[in-house]
């Protein structure tokens, strides 16, 4: 007989282990915080919001999504023969940017069309090869369930960007203090994971062979056919609002969106993307297994989501303004009043994004693409619509939308669980003795 889904077991010790790295990080980020706060100004925040939307996009893309692969070869030597392929890509795509910026900065800052963009381009290559290969790493460290390790990573990460974001912010400080604790955070993390798994790519090493590479980017081809641009959509359509908030409104309002956001998605974060980690590796466990308990696993796991969730959203839509004004200052309290109705499109995103995983199965990898592709242009033609409105109609536009548009992603992950006889000869298989692990870029889309 199949598990149900229960608090009990390897699933949510595996969570609580994550969680613990996780509130490690988020507990120093909210911390530092009000300081910040303090210390930068909301349009300096916008610039920093805007840097981090341009650098999810194209971290999306830079390994071709080839590093959802790693976790579904049978054999650890075929997983770092695409670790290697995902890395190489990587690599190439942020020298081409590189070189792209050097050629034609001007153009490109022309194009943006907002203040906003600045002479900060020059670290979107670094941070975006940076931001991949973390995920790269995280791939590779859930394959054989090293979630202490990704606990550490996390902590590194959040107390490096925390503290040189405010050693950078001494003497007033200026966006780039802010984005340089960015890519800082993320060097620091990345290189705690390559030293933590130093003798486990050793062992596979051997098997690492140009030919075996290129076997391997040949039968998970479908990743950059399909999953690669679906990815691209669904990540631009997650940046769309910033984007078009940069382009309509003040930088202040930019920071001040950009701000909320953030501070919303970080008790959200905290627990969605343990989940998801942890998640895709019990989802391709039972889908070799016993396929036909996906769906009540997946259920189970939205029902508890969604008790999280109505506490979170009653808090900030009665209490937003007191909350963001006592915390950062009165001169965040407009940040508050957002937090309301966005605190709704984080709760709605919360609730089903970590069961995306289903999707990244190789042979469910086309069924999410269309509500992709849908939610992206939809959303950005909601948004243009209502860019000459105030923010505060713009704001309540979004929030409508990610309802909507959400409860069809949760129906079509639904769907994709559905047990079928005789499934594809290629549908992930990860056999239970493997040491397979789980990912979560799923997390807050």
């Amino acid at each position: 007989m199949h598990k149900k889904f229960s608090l009990k077991g390897e699933f949510v010790k595996n969570v609580i282990t994550l969680m613990t790295g996780t509130i490690a990080a988020q507990v120093f980020t909210v911390a530092v915080s009000p300081l910040l706060t303090r210390i930068y100004t909301p349009a300096d925040f916008g610039v920093l919001a805007l840097f981090t939307a341009i650098n999810a996009v194209l971290s999306i893309i830079a390994a071709a999504r080839y590093e959802t692969a790693i976790m579904l070869p049978r054999d650890d030597g075929d997983a770092l023969n695409i670790v290697m392929l995902s890395a190489s890509i990587t690599l190439c795509f942020s020298a081409l940017m590189q070189g792209a910026i050097f050629l034609f900065e001007d153009e490109i800052i022309s194009m943006a069309n907002t203040p906003l963009v600045g002479r900060w381009i020059y670290m979107l290559p670094l941070s975006v090869a940076l931001t991949s290969g973390t995920q790269i790493m995280i791939y590779w460290n859930n394959r054989g369930k090293k979630f202490r390790q990704l606990a550490t990573s996390r902590a590194i990460h959040g107390v490096g960007t925390g503290v040189t974001q405010c050693a950078l912010g001494y003497g007033p400080g200026t966006s780039l203090g802010l984005i340089g604790g960015h890519v800082t955070g993320h060097l620091l993390g990345l290189a705690s994971l390559i030293k933590g798994n130093l003798s486990s790519i050793a062992a596979s090493r051997p098997s690492v062979t140009r030919e075996r590479i290129k076997e391997n980017a040949r039968k998970y081809k479908r990743f950059p056919l399909f999953s690669l641009w679906g990815s691209l959509f669904d990540s631009s359509a997650s940046q769309v609002p910033l984007f078009v908030i940069a382009s309509f409104f003040s930088a202040s309002i930019t920071g001040l969106f950009g701000f909320t956001v953030k501070v919303l998605s970080l008790p959200l974060f905290l627990i969605s993307s343990a989940i998801s980690e942890v998640l895709y590796q019990k989802i391709t466990q039972l889908d070799n297994t016993n396929p036909s308990s996906l769906r009540r696993y997946i259920i189970g796991i939205f029902m508890l989501l969604s008790c999280i969730t109505v506490p979170f959203c009653l808090i900030f839509m009665t209490y937003g303004v007191e909350i963001f004004s006592f915390v950062f200052g009165k001169n965040w309290a407009l940040a508050g009043e957002f937090a309301g109705p966005l605190s709704i499109a984080a709760g709605v995103r919360f609730m089903v994004s970590p069961l995306s995983v289903v999707l990244y199965l190789n042979h469910n990898v086309k069924k999410g693409v269309g509500w992709q592709v849908t939610y992206f242009c939809t959303l950005t033609a909601v948004l243009l619509l209502c860019s000459q409105q105030k923010i505060n109609i713009f704001l309540d536009a979004f929030v409508a939308h990610e309802v909507v548009l959400f409860a069809i992603y949760f129906a079509v992950i639904v769907k994709a669980t559905k047990y079928r006889h005789g499934q594809d000869a290629d549908h992930t298989q990860i056999p239970l003795v493997s040491e397979a692990g789980a990912m979560g870029n799923a997390s807050v889309k």
